[in-house]
């Protein structure tokens, strides 16, 4: 039996299966320390395992298309794998944070909690999540990125439950919001600014409490980058029909 062949071989397409699954599954571990670092109040450690989360979750996606994970290992539906994870990781924790750090008013916290909560796991269930060219429908529940930010940038109690209500809000509307990997146009600009915010979100952490200015604008330049995209996708010339055909054979393409 050649080596190609050897189920007990790296490159074999069920040992790589499961390589890729144990790493979307790994982010269930890293939502677990980051409750702890949560509950044992420690921001910082809680922000990096949200970070190495978010990281996981960034891979997992585009390796499983391209090694083609799920005719290899039907059993495991790694789509419903990474909304289990996500949920932990990019809800729970982060609302969590937002009222264990007292980000919002006080007396208002738990209701603002509970109504994202509530309006994250409506967007889960959403059967239309995505548009055919790959943008989410209503925001995503990235709020793994919005509560460090907001956070690390010590914005004002009230300025955080204006923009948490805001988004939250938009989560059961046709609002347009970028996919990193699995949008193509811009997609080298967006996976840029995306890991520049989180290489400096982790070097703020790392810093915190101080704030270095370039470090300040950098964080805020992908969250401000993000809702302009999204804005022109939904509003402006990203909706014409030749830029969706143009995506979908460029998306169709790398799948």
């Amino acid at each position: 039996m050649t080596s190609n062949s050897c189920p007990t071989t790296v490159n074999h397409p069920l040992t790589k299966g499961w390589i890729v699954h144990c790493v979307t599954a790994s982010g269930a571990v890293c939502g677990m320390l980051g409750i702890i670092a949560v509950s044992d109040y420690r921001p910082r450690e809680a922000i990096t395992w949200l970070a190495v989360a978010m990281v996981l979750d960034g891979i997992d996606g585009p390796v499983a298309r391209a090694w083609n994970v799920s005719h290899h290992i039907p059993r495991i539906d790694g789509y419903t794998l990474d909304l289990i994870v996500d949920f932990v990781t990019c809800i729970v924790i982060p609302v969590i944070f937002l009222h264990r750090f007292h980000m919002l008013p006080h007396g208002a916290s738990l209701y603002i909690g509970a109504f994202m909560l509530f309006m994250s796991a409506l967007w889960m269930s959403r059967t239309d999540q995505m548009t055919s060219d790959h943008w989410f429908n209503g925001f995503p529940c990235e709020w793994n990125m919005i509560v460090p930010t907001l956070y690390l940038l010590r914005v004002d109690q009230w300025v955080t439950a204006v923009v948490c209500v805001l988004l939250t809000l938009t989560q059961l509307t046709n609002w347009k919001f970028v996919h990193p990997m699995q949008v193509r146009r811009f997609r080298p600009l967006t996976v840029s600014i995306t890991v520049t915010w989180l290489a400096s979100v982790l070097w703020l952490t790392g810093v915190y409490p101080r704030e270095p200015d370039v470090l300040t604008a950098l964080i805020i330049a992908c969250p401000v980058y993000i809702l302009g995209i999204g804005v022109w996708r939904t509003l402006g010339s990203g909706a014409d029909d030749a830029a969706l055909a143009a995506d979908l054979k460029a998306t169709a393409s790398i799948e």
